[in-house]
């Protein structure tokens, strides 16, 4: 018996209140704990004990009578062995949010998703997605910088670099889109095929593409992991890896 459950006639002791607490007022479909100041239960001990629940929290959680994990403005508490398992990995996960970076746990799930997915490795923009050969004279070229590319802001068709420096106003969206998927960084020339219908057959072929990877990608982070927000940024970090530029708005 917890240290003054004795001293306290007519009072059921500590640990039967803080369990009957916990089975009563929790909700099974939300945590199989219970808050202890949004579910009014540190008010209600106070009422019934007159006295400061923390101290006597504290004391069965050391005892092993419940367990305790800090929340925002308090604590949710437990029946033994109910509570969210704490894992001790020295730092590493939190280390890994700090920075925007994969956890070890994570580089090893997307390399074997990577391995699951595209076994034999990427098809290349634009060779493996153009239904026909195209001759020289069939292409156009397109000078650009070696940096990145982007489409700026508001805009469907004006190819830009970062600070705005280079800017290109493509003939359509197809051709801008074709231009940010074939540029590669230190590129210089790309050779753009004159004929629209060609283009644009060529664009959605590899964005239909791009969004089958990101697809399959997803349904298998969602699978290890059971979370959607995860599946979602990890599909978008295996995206970046592989190099591909479309479907990293795919869910």
């Amino acid at each position: 018996m917890t240290e003054g459950d004795e001293g306290k006639q007519g009072k059921i002791p500590y640990e039967d209140f803080f369990r009957q607490a916990i089975l009563n007022l929790r909700d099974l479909s939300k945590s199989r704990g219970i808050h202890c100041v949004f579910s009014d239960f540190n008010n209600a001990f106070r009422k019934y004990y007159g006295e400061d629940p923390v101290k006597i929290a504290q004391q069965l959680a050391s005892e092993g009578k419940i367990e305790i994990r800090p929340v925002r403005r308090g604590v949710m508490i437990y029946l033994p062995g109910e509570g969210p398992k704490v894992r001790s990995d020295g730092g590493e996960q939190v280390l890994a949010k700090i920075l925007g970076k994969p956890t070890q746990q994570e580089e090893s799930m997307i390399d074997e998703v990577i391995k699951k997915v595209v076994p034999s490795g990427i098809k290349a923009f634009p060779g493996d997605f153009s239904d026909e050969q195209l001759k020289n004279e069939e292409l156009v070229e397109v000078e650009v910088p070696g940096t990145a590319l982007v489409l700026a802001p508001n805009s469907q068709t004006l190819v830009t670099s970062p600070k705005r420096h280079f800017r290109y106003e493509a003939r359509n969206p197809s051709e801008a889109k074709f231009i940010i998927y074939a540029h590669n960084i230190g590129g210089k020339i790309i050779e753009i095929p004159k004929n629209n219908q060609v283009l644009f057959r060529t664009v959605v072929n590899y964005e239909k593409y791009c969004q089958k990877i990101a697809e399959q990608c997803f349904e298998l982070f969602l699978e290890r992991t059971n979370n959607e927000s995860m599946a979602e940024s990890l599909t978008i970090e295996t995206l970046r890896r592989l190099g591909l530029r479309a479907g990293k708005e795919s869910k």
